[in-house]
């Protein structure tokens, strides 16, 4: 109730109704209880590793509520190439909380994406 209008992740945009949120442990970046990494005990979050070519997945534990920072789990996903990597992230997602199994997946592919994406314009413009 307290995060719902006011928060530090909170985002706006004019015209949009509905607003974003840039939390960590928010899949898809809207700002609802469902998708919220703050309240929820099996949040789920997953970004770019370091290197660009790997996906780090942030899972929250059950016992460390009251620990903000020892409640997430982490771990890098490398092996193969990017469907790989999307199935086990997918996999990895399940066994903790199945009903973001495919949203993870989906980030982790739009994330994958954006690099190579990315990798192309440079190629490009070189």
């Amino acid at each position: 109730q307290i995060i719902r209008n006011n928060s530090s992740f909170l985002r706006r945009q004019r015209g949009i109704q509905k607003a974003f949120s840039t939390e960590p442990l928010n899949l898809k970046s809207i700002n609802s209880p469902s998708y919220n990494g703050l309240i929820n005990n099996k949040a789920v979050g997953v970004t770019l590793a370091e290197d660009n070519k790997s996906v780090v997945v942030a899972v929250k534990k059950n016992g460390k509520r009251n620990l903000p920072a020892k409640s997430i789990v982490k771990t890098t996903i490398k092996n193969g190439g990017a469907r790989a990597i999307i199935k086990s992230v997918q996999g990895l997602v399940k066994g903790k909380n199945a009903r973001f199994a495919k949203l993870a997946a989906r980030r982790a592919s739009q994330l994958l994406r954006s690099v190579q994406r990315a990798s192309k314009k440079a190629k490009k413009t070189a």
